[in-house]
């Protein structure tokens, strides 16, 4: 059970040092908001490396940061079990029915949906990118691949966050008490 546990602890901390990267996405997009509000307000453009960041560029930018910053964070978010629940069915469970539900879920609809859903997510970047595909405004950003491609690793980030939680809630439920404890100790503390 040790071994799976150090499986867990080692998918949690290469998605926490994914979302601790990809979180500076948010400083970035902040400031490419604040930028185009203020040239659209002055009537001014700049121009980086050869590009002329017009308007259009600078709002696809922004959703291009948002949907990295999101695809990126959507494994971290379950593994701190900081996603949205609806808990008006499990709120009167007992941890170890919740550890239930939980198990249940992970292996009849996200195992499933991740696994359907990560092929077709990586042919939408291949044939984005074997297309060269770009905006299909005229003044927009160029490699739009490069954003598709973020569909799918975010959809590998949310496979390793479900095998993650599986493991702890898995040794939860069928481990000695010390791996128990080890597994979910947000439960561990709130028993004492």
């Amino acid at each position: 059970m040790r071994a799976l546990l150090s499986i867990s602890n080692g998918i949690d901390a290469v998605l926490g040092f994914v979302a601790k990267v990809f979180g500076w996405c948010f400083l970035l997009m902040a400031i490419v908001i604040c930028f185009d509000v203020v040239s659209r307000k002055f009537g001014f453009q700049l121009e980086v490396f050869g590009i002329d960041l017009g308007s259009t560029r600078l709002q696809e930018l922004e959703w291009h940061l948002h949907a990295a910053l999101f695809l990126t964070w959507l494994g971290f978010a379950y593994v701190r079990n900081a996603h949205v629940r609806i808990d008006v069915f499990t709120a009167t469970m007992t941890p170890r029915n919740q550890a239930y539900l939980e198990l249940f879920g992970c292996v009849v609809f996200a195992l499933p949906y991740v696994i359907v859903a990560l092929p077709y997510a990586w042919d939408f970047f291949l044939e984005s990118y074997r297309q060269g595909e770009s905006s299909s405004a005229p003044n927009g950003l160029p490699a739009r691949y490069i954003i598709k491609f973020f569909l799918w690793f975010g959809f590998a980030t949310i496979l390793a966050a479900v095998i993650s939680v599986f493991i702890r809630r898995f040794v939860f439920l069928f481990g000695t008490p010390g791996d128990a404890a080890a597994a979910m100790p947000e439960i561990a503390k709130a028993a004492h």
